[in-house]
């Protein structure tokens, strides 16, 4: 299923392309940006390859991903992951370029995100997990009306070796409330 863009008020969020990997080579490859997530990227046919394997997820209606484009430039990715349609779950996920944190952008594109996933993709339940000293992640999750359900002790090694609580959070259809 193709998606079909999504206007907000400051940004369109599209389906990604490997023509994107220039500008998603910025944040996926900024060491700040990547410090919660995943090994920086180092190239652009590293970053093609990221980009490949995105599409070929939302191919296989394993998720759904935007590119969150500011300006005819992509500075940022987010997508609804592990979906599992039987249970009517899925994974909230998000990267945005270091130059545009703190200007509400995220919250903008997850509210949008989230009205997609609990209407098109008609979830029950949407989960997002983040390293629990992620304070600007954290931040956004409680600004878009999730709960925090637990923590997963010693979750993941992070690049200093030392082992991470991860922070799990929950939003449920009957919590969600649409913009307006």
């Amino acid at each position: 299923m193709a998606l079909k863009p999504i206007h907000t008020e400051r940004l369109v969020l599209r389906e990604p392309t490997v023509a994107d990997a220039g500008d998603v080579l910025v944040f996926r490859g900024d060491p700040e940006v990547q410090r919660f997530n995943d090994e920086p990227l180092r190239t652009i046919a590293e970053t093609e390859a990221f980009l490949e394997y995105l599409l070929a997820e939302a191919a296989a209606d394993l998720r759904r991903h935007w590119a969150l484009e500011l300006g005819g430039r992509v500075v940022g990715l987010m997508g609804l992951h592990s979906w599992q349609r039987g249970h009517r779950r899925a994974e909230l996920g998000y990267d945005l370029a270091r130059a545009h944190w703190g200007q509400g952008y995220a919250a903008e594109a997850a509210r949008a995100v989230l009205a997609f996933g609990f209407t098109a993709m008609r979830l029950h339940r949407v989960q997002a997990q983040t390293i629990a000293i992620n304070h600007r992640s954290v931040r956004l999750l409680t600004s878009l009306g999730f709960t925090h359900e637990g923590t997963l002790r010693q979750y993941s090694r992070e690049d200093d070796g030392a082992f991470r609580d991860s922070a799990l959070f929950g939003l449920l259809r009957s919590e969600w409330t649409p913009a307006v």
